[in-house]
């Protein structure tokens, strides 16, 4: 039993060897509340550098564990898709495709990390929500001063 433990112990530092440490592909974070300045960290020889946000498998998280960054770079990326939309409206006159292309495109960025949604405030619902009533008002041919409520939701058989 003895032996097992001690042929591990050689197998996986053999294997740490072989392992390279790169300090300028490695960040830090520092999740804490208040501002105050965190004490270095070295690893390997190496200062590592502090980040105040990271994105990790599209959803980005930072130091405060807030989501306003997230909030904040999926609305961003609703109205650079909304921008598409809005483009194709001029040509395209039939409101199932423009539909299509709404939940091809545009939705699936503003759903990305949804399950984490529970924890919004009123204000960053309001962020999200708004790509998708501008979505809606170009679907339709709207004007922007028209109010969308959920039955116009329900005709396109859209939930938000």
């Amino acid at each position: 039993m003895h032996c097992a433990v001690v042929n591990i112990t050689i197998s996986r530092s053999r294997y740490l060897n072989l392992a390279r440490f790169n300090a300028s592909k490695t960040v830090t974070m520092y999740i804490s509340q208040t501002t105050a300045t965190p004490p270095p960290i070295t690893f390997a020889g190496a200062t590592l550098e502090y980040s105040h946000e990271h994105r990790h498998l599209g959803f980005i998280l930072d130091s405060a564990l807030s989501l306003h960054a997230h909030v904040n770079a999926l609305s961003r990326k609703g109205a650079t898709e909304m921008f598409l939309l809005r483009r194709l409206s001029f040509k395209v006159k039939n409101r199932d495709l423009l539909l299509k292309i709404y939940k091809m495109y545009v939705r699936p960025h503003l759903e990305c990390a949804s399950p984490a949604w529970a924890a919004l405030t009123v204000t960053q619902t309001g962020l999200l929500e708004s790509p998708q009533r501008r979505a809606m008002r170009i679907i339709l041919a709207l004007p922007r001063i028209h109010h969308i409520t959920d039955a116009y939701n329900a005709a396109l058989n859209i939930t938000s």
